[in-house]
This record gives structure tokens, sequence and C-alpha cells, in this order.
């Protein structure tokens, strides 16, 4: 799937935010191809780079998260997913690193140096596209709950937060986030509205690229695609920086609803008096609360499945799961003995 198909396929009926949520401008979608990116820097310009300026300078983060920037983000990650999956970058900061991979990029001056797991992919991804975008960003500062290991808590809660103006230069943000994150930080129940993501509903607008997948086994993964037969294409980091990728499969747990497994979307976020401002889940059109933990609905052509068959199903585009359902009804034609066909 190629970064113009997706965005052909969901376009603008991508509809995260109710009408409920203020719009600022959207952004041009001639944008991110319009800007034109200096592929080398010389030593002696480093401090041109706008990464290694004042955040408050370079990023004031005015505007606010609209279905058309989900969209355009959600296109960033189809493009960077594509060439992960080509093998021409194996670690997240080596594919942002290079102008031919990072599908908008700006001179860096120097390498962004940071090692990726899990957890920190998503986040280094949408601080990245926050930044670029002059968007907002920010995230839980620390996870409370019960238990001795902070990626497995019970009854986890997010408590504090953490935004892009805390750090002096965006590079300082990017370059720390692995730090400051890990996959507890998905750990949080439906309800939890102060969480950096939210439980989706199932559908292929929901659930898009950028979408993570939280497995409470302490693993997380980024879609980057999804194929007509619902098949959902991912990419994953790993404690030592490297990236892989595949598609969704039983291997991959949902867990219970306590911990917040399955598909979570990040929270869009605004600026209002000056303050940093999480959309609640009344805001969200996409917002699937438990469904995904509901056994009771997993049920395909009225047969019960398991939660990974009854998501390929829901995501299956309607004309090949109509094929599909057509082709498993016997026929009632027979040969007759001219070798025709009767009813």
């Amino acid at each position: 799937m190629t970064t113009r198909s997706w965005v052909r396929l969901v376009g603008v009926s991508v509809v995260v935010l109710s009408n409920t949520l203020p719009h600022s401008a959207s952004a041009s979608p001639a944008r991110a191809a319009q800007r034109q990116p200096s592929l080398h820097l010389s030593p002696g310009n480093i401090s041109s780079s706008r990464t290694d300026q004042p955040t408050a300078t370079v990023w004031p983060g005015l505007r606010s998260w609209t279905p058309q920037l989900e969209s355009e983000y959600s296109a960033f990650v189809v493009s960077l997913g594509e060439k992960i999956a080509q093998r021409r970058c194996r670690t997240l900061a080596a594919c942002l690193n290079d102008s031919s991979i990072n599908p908008d990029p700006e001179p860096l001056g120097r390498d962004f140096q940071f090692r990726a797991d899990c957890a920190d992919v998503p986040y280094i991804l949408r601080a990245y596209f926050s930044y670029r975008h002059d968007l907002p960003f920010g995230f839980t500062k620390e996870m409370r709950g019960q238990g001795r290991d902070a990626r497995y808590y019970r009854n986890a809660r997010p408590e504090g937060v953490r935004t892009w103006r805390d750090y002096a230069t965006p590079r300082k943000l990017f370059e720390s986030l692995s730090s400051a994150v890990h996959s507890g930080y998905f750990r949080t129940a439906p309800e939890i509205e102060r969480a950096d993501f939210y439980q989706t509903t199932v559908n292929r607008i929901a659930i898009r690229p950028g979408t993570t997948y939280y497995d409470p086994n302490g693993h997380v993964l980024v879609v980057y695609g999804l194929r007509e037969n619902g098949e959902v294409l991912t990419f994953d980091g790993h404690p030592d920086g490297f990236l892989t990728f595949g598609s969704l499969s039983e291997k991959n747990v949902r867990g219970g609803e306590s911990q917040g497994g399955g598909f979570k979307n990040f929270r869009p976020l605004r600026v209002q008096n000056d303050s940093l401002s999480f959309a609640k889940n009344g805001e969200l059109s996409d917002f699937g609360g438990n469904l995904q933990f509901d056994k009771r609905r997993y049920v395909v052509d009225g047969v019960q499945v398991n939660y990974h068959a009854w998501v390929r199903s829901q995501l299956r585009l309607p004309t090949l799961a109509t094929a599909e359902k057509e082709s498993r009804i016997p026929s009632t034609r027979t040969a007759n003995s001219h070798g025709g066909v009767m009813e």
C-alpha cells in the first residue's frame, strides 16, 4: 500500500474528533510535498538546524489536531512503514536521519542519536510529526498502580504531564523520550480519560496507520497498513533499537479490559488558556470503550470466533467479505445431460 493509496482510501473520511472539538486551520495536503529538504549540512552550519534551536522559538505548538492532520499523520506512518518493510532502515533513528526515507525531513545538521524500543517508537513518531506541523505534544509523567514493575501495574493510572515545552530544544525531546516512557504507559483501562491513548472501535477508519496495538505482556506494535482481507500490517522496535515488521496475529495477546490491551490511538491534544488539554472519550467518534473485550461480539457469519478472527472480519473490505461469503454457499445448480446447467 502506497502513501497515495492510503490517503485516497481514507482521505477526509477519517473522522476522529467530533464537532465539539475546536479545529484550527488545516494543513494543506500538499504542504509536506512542497518542502525542499537539504540533504547535507556542513559542520559549520550545525547551529542552523531548527531541531537545535529553542523550542519556544521553533515549535510554539499553536495548532490543534484535526481529521485532516490525523490523515496526514497516517500517510507519514505508511511511508515509513513501507520503507521499514523494504529493509531500507533498521532503526527509527536511521529512518528519520535519512531524507530519502523520512517522508517529512528537514536539515538536521547532525543525526538523531537514540535507541527506540517498542514503546518509544510511537511516541517519537508522534512527537516528530507534531514538531514538523507545529502541533502540541505531551505525555504522561509517570504511571501509578499496584505492583513492583511499572510496566505491569494492576489498576494502572497516569499521573502528571510532560509537554514539548519542558525541553530546551526539539532534539532534546526526541532523544529523551526513550528514557521517559515504557510499555506500561499503554496499560490503561478504556474509561481512563487522562491517558495518552484511548481504546478504539474496530473498523477501517478507527484502525489506521499510526494506530498502536498493545500486548499487555509488554509489547507495542505500530499499524502501518490494512490489506483488503483485513490483515493488519505492523512494525515495532526492540530493546536493541532494531525494527522488525510483520502482521498482527494470535501471538499478539489482547489481555483483559483492565489492562487496556488491543488497538489504541493517541488522544488528540489542544492548547487552551496556555494549558494542554486532552480530548475526552465523549469527544472521540472512534472511541470504542470496552468493545474489543466483549466476547459476545466475536461472531462471524453466525459462528463464535476468537478475537483476532473477529478483528480480521471487521477490517475486511465489504466487497471482499461478500465475495468470500458467497463462495462458501453450496451451488444449487446441476449439469443436465447436454452439459448445460439447470437451476
